[in-house]
C-alpha cells in the first residue's frame, strides 16, 4: 500500500512542479509526514534526495516550448542554490524535529506572502520578454540575482525543498519577471544538482528513506510533463493565488499539528 502511495504522490508533486514551476517539497515534506508517517528530517532528506536528477526536464520542455524560460538568470540562480543549500543543509541538520518543523510551516506561510502580494501588484499579463535585455543587463544586476537565490538556497536547505517556492515569487517581485517567466527560469535552477550538497549533510545524517526516493523519482519525472502542458491554461494571476492559498493551507497545518498536546 506504501509502495502505491508513493507512487501515487510523486505523480501529484509532479504536476504541481509543471503547474508551478517549484521543487515539489513544499508538497512533498508535509505529504511523507503525515501520509507516511516521517520524520521531519527523514522527510527533507528524502525530498532533497529526488531532486539529484533532473526531474524538472519535462517541464521545463514545455516552459522552453512557449519562450517562457531565462537561461542566464536560471543559471545564475543555480548557482546560489548550490552555496546557499550547503550552509542550509548544516544549519538543519542538528536541529530538533520539532524545531525544523515550526521553521518549515513559516517557510511556507511566508512564501505564500510574498506570491500572494505578487498577485495583487497589478502586473498583468505575461509577455515574451526581449532577448536583447537579456544580454544587455548590468553585473550589479547578476551579483544581485545569486545573492537573493543564495538566500532561498539557504532556506531551501533548511526545510528540505528545492526553492523554487520562495524564488519564484522573488524573481517577479524583486526582478519584473512575470509569473511564468518566474516558473520556468526556476526550473532551470533545478536541472543541475543544485541541492547536492544540502542533500549530502541530511545523507551523513542518515536522514534519507532510499527506497522511498527511488519510487518518487518516475512519478515527479512524467508529472511535471503533464503540469508543464497544463500551466498555460491557466490565467497567471489565478496561478498565483491557487499557490498561495495551497501554501498557507500547508503551513497553518504544520504549526496547528506541532504545538497541539
Amino acid at each position: 500500500m506504501n509502495t502505491v502511495l508513493t507512487l501515487l504522490l510523486g505523480l501529484t508533486v509532479g504536476i504541481l512542479v509543471g503547474l508551478f514551476g517549484i521543487g515539489g517539497g513544499v508538497v512533498l515534506v508535509p505529504a511523507l509526514v503525515y501520509l507516511l508517517g516521517y520524520d521531519q528530517h527523514l522527510a527533507q532528506g528524502t525530498s532533497l534526495f529526488i531532486l539529484l536528477p533532473p526531474i524538472g526536464l519535462g517541464a521545463l520542455r514545455q516552459y522552453w516550448k512557449n519562450g517562457q524560460v531565462d537561461v542566464r538568470a536560471g543559471i545564475d540562480c543555480a548557482i546560489g542554490f548550490l552555496v546557499g543549500g550547503y550552509l542550509g543543509g548544516r544549519i538543519a541538520v542538528p536541529l530538533p524535529s520539532m524545531v525544523l518543523r515550526v521553521i518549515f510551516a513559516c517557510f511556507l506561510i511566508l512564501s505564500a506572502i510574498l506570491l500572494w502580494r505578487k498577485s495583487h501588484s497589478g502586473s498583468a499579463g505575461d509577455p515574451a520578454e526581449d532577448p536583447e535585455t537579456q544580454t544587455c543587463r548590468p553585473l550589479l544586476w547578476h551579483l544581485a540575482l545569486v545573492l537573493v537565490a543564495s538566500c532561498c538556497g539557504v532556506a531551501a536547505g533548511i526545510v528540505g525543498v528545492g526553492g523554487g517556492a520562495l524564488l519564484v515569487p522573488s524573481l517577479g517581485l524583486l526582478f519584473g519577471f512575470s509569473q511564468h517567466r518566474a516558473q520556468g527560469t526556476s526550473l532551470v535552477a533545478l536541472i543541475p544538482p543544485t541541492s547536492l550538497l544540502a542533500f549530502l549533510s541530511y545523507a551523513r545524517a542518515g536522514y534519507v528513506r532510499w527506497e522511498a526516493g527511488v519510487l518518487l523519482i518516475p512519478g515527479v519525472f512524467f508529472g511535471g510533463i503533464l503540469g508543464g502542458r497544463q500551466a498555460r491554461r491557466f490565467d497567471p494571476e489565478r496561478m498565483r493565488q491557487i499557490f498561495a492559498g495551497l501554501m498557507i493551507a500547508l503551513g497553518m497545518w504544520q504549526l496547528f499539528t506541532t504545538w497541539r498536546p
